[in-house]
This record gives C-alpha cells, structure tokens and sequence, in this order.
C-alpha cells in the first residue's frame, strides 16, 4: 500500500491525523517516525503544485531549436553543450523542469543584448552570428516570450501557494455521455457550466464567468474520481483528457483505461449511482456584489486548473468554500471601508454647506442691521 495522500478538502491537521493512523504507516516503528513521513508527504505535495505547471516547449521553440541545430553543425560556431544539450530537450519538446525553466528565462534576459551584435538578423554580414545562433538553441523569441510566462506562472505559485487556496466545486451531470469507439471508452461532461448560479456556499452563492478558463486549457490536469489523486483515469499531458470551453461551460472528454477503478466508475455512471462532476481550481481573480440580500460571487478568472472528477458527494462545504469565504470577508471590509469614507466625506461636504449657510445668515443679519440703522 502506498503512502497516504492528503484528499482536496482536508485540513493539514485532518490529514496529518489520518495518516498517522493509517494501516500502511503502521510498518514504521513508532509515532514520531510516523509523523515525519507524513510531514514530508505533505511537503512533497505542495511541492507538486509547481510541477503541475505545463512546461512543454511550444513548436515555435521546437522549430527555432532545430535550426540553431543545424547552423551549429554547418557554421560550427555558437552556444556551448549546456545549449545543444537544451536544444535538443526543446527540439523533442520534452518537459522541462522548474529549474530548467528558470535558467532559461536567466540565460535569455541575459543575452538580448545579443541581437544589437553584427549578424543577428538575416541580411546581415555574419548571418547568423555566433550569438544568433546561440539565441535559437535555447528557444529564440518564442522561447522567450514563453519563459516569460511560466515565470510568471511560477512566481504565482510561489506567491499565493495555491496548494493551500484551492477550491472545488460540484455540478449536476446533466448531459453525461460514456461513449463507446471499439474497446475506447470515453467520458464525456462538464466540469463547470457558465452564468449558473451555484446552491448556497455558506453564505454566498456564485457565478462563473465565460471568460473564466482563458488560458488555462494548457495546464497539467487530471480526471479523477473524487478528487483522489490515487484513482487518475486520464491526463492532459498525454491527451487521454481534453478539455475544450463552449457556450454552456467546461467540457471534458476522458478515455478510460482498462483498469477495475474505471470499469467502477463507468459502471456506476451508467446506472446513475455516481451523477455529477466536479473541478478543483484556484481563482485569480473575483468580483463580489449584492443581489436580493444574497452576496454573489462571479469567479471572472481562474488561476490553475488542477483536476475534473466525477465525485459521490457535492463539495459545497466550508473546507471548499473557506477560500471564497476570506475573499468575501475582503470584499466586505472594502466595502465598509468605502462606505465608512464616503459618509466622512458626505459629511464634511454637509459642514462646509452648513458654515456657507451660517455665513450667509450672519452677513444677511448684519447687511439688515445696517438698513435701520441708516433709516
């Protein structure tokens, strides 16, 4: 049995607690062994996050590696082995790793100054220079532009450790397909459905935005059965999972493996047992307003999108809805704090108003008394 994995809507705490517990850690001599293990396993998952991050290199940089490639071969000059080594991971657009990534991005913003060089550009005496042919091993512009982003993504990460602000949300499969090419089953459904107001959150209910999921049918994600990152069917990476957004929402095709946890699920979606879906996500951004006495959240852009999953119980609980519930608290306080500003100002403008008003008495009093006293 493996070890323990924390499940999306458990505490630190809860999952500490079952782990300990668990049949598995018994093998381990006593608690404090027991503990360590599973502090490292949760450390080891939050550093998974940053690995989710699609680090893919794009055919463009595939394209711009493989003639750095084969200049180097004809000129014989540009780049070093740590570039044709890096060439070549981009060129079979293999994974990259984080670090990897980094150094990239480091390497490019270091030598832009490059392309101000004599044989840079196609025309030039020199073409291609020793610096441009350099420049193309590690991706070229493309590769540049892209590293700009994953370090961007990075750093997001790295910022709001979204492991601890993930949130999931659960939606009624209406429109459920299990479709069948041969012996390939597929999964068909929505993750998310678009300008539908969820059930009450605890205290709030929600939207979510068209415009949601821009950008983020690139990341790692995974078809899961309640979320359990023990029972993967499908993933993005090897297209077994593709996801597409139309005008109802989040659309998921899954083919399922032949294993007994998808020949279960299938089972199960078939006779209506299991009946909804779910995905797990961070927000990066929202907008919170009143409607009826209820506070309405829209969730206009989504951050990372780590999983879909076909679950047995809806996640609208407070483990998965605490996330929403600080931003509300935010929003609430702004607001205050807003209205609390717009009162001090309403009343120093009644002030200012009320001292004209006093002036004007006064200097009508006195033009009054002046009047008897000339008649």
């Amino acid at each position: 049995m493996p070890i323990p994995t924390k499940n999306i809507n458990e505490t630190d705490e809860e999952f500490i607690e079952r782990c300990v517990a668990d049949e598995f850690m018994q093998e381990y001599d006593d608690n404090d062994q027991r503990l360590a293990v599973c502090y490292a396993q949760l450390e080891d998952e939050e550093d998974r996050a940053l690995e989710d991050i699609n680090t893919k290199p794009t055919q463009e940089m595939a394209d711009e590696a493989t003639q750095g490639l084969e200049w180097r071969e004809e000129f014989g000059r540009g780049g070093t082995e740590v570039g044709v080594a890096r060439a070549r991971d981009i060129k079979n657009r293999a994974n990259l790793s984080i670090r990897t990534v980094k150094r990239m991005y480091s390497y490019l913003s270091r030598h832009e100054v490059d392309k101000e060089g004599q044989g840079f550009y196609s025309g030039d005496e020199g073409y291609p220079s020793a610096g441009r042919i350099a420049w193309a091993l590690w991706g070229g512009d493309p590769g540049f532009a892209w590293t700009k982003r994953k370090i961007a993504e990075i750093e997001k990460e790295e910022k709001f450790d979204n492991m601890k602000n993930k949130e999931v949300r659960t939606i009624d499969v209406q429109d459920l397909e299990l479709r069948m090419d041969g012996d390939n089953p597929t999964v068909v459904g929505y993750g998310a459905v678009f300008n539908s107001m969820s059930n009450d959150l605890g205290g709030f209910r929600e939207y979510i935005a068209p415009e949601a999921f821009e950008g983020r049918l690139e990341d790692d994600v995974r078809f899961l059965v309640n979320h359990d990152a023990n029972l993967v069917l499908a993933r993005t990476t090897n297209n077994t999972l593709r996801l597409s957004v139309d005008e109802k929402g989040l659309r998921y095709e899954a083919d399922m493996p032949n294993t007994s946890t998808a020949r279960d699920l299938m089972e199960l979606l078939k006779n209506g047992t299991i009946s909804q879906s779910s995905f797990a996500f961070t927000v990066e951004d929202d907008s919170w307003e009143i409607k009826d006495g209820m506070n309405i959240r829209t969730i206009n852009k989504v951050s990372r999108l780590y999983d879909v999953s076909s679950v047995t119980y809806p996640a609208y609980n407070a483990a998965s809805s605490s996330v929403a519930l600080r931003s509300m608290e935010e929003w609430q306080e702004k607001e205050e704090a807003k209205k609390l500003e717009e009162n001090l100002a309403k009343e120093k403008e009644e002030g200012i108003k009320e001292e004209k008003d006093l002036m004007k008495r006064s200097l009508a009093e006195m033009r009054l008394k002046v009047l008897k006293n000339k008649y």
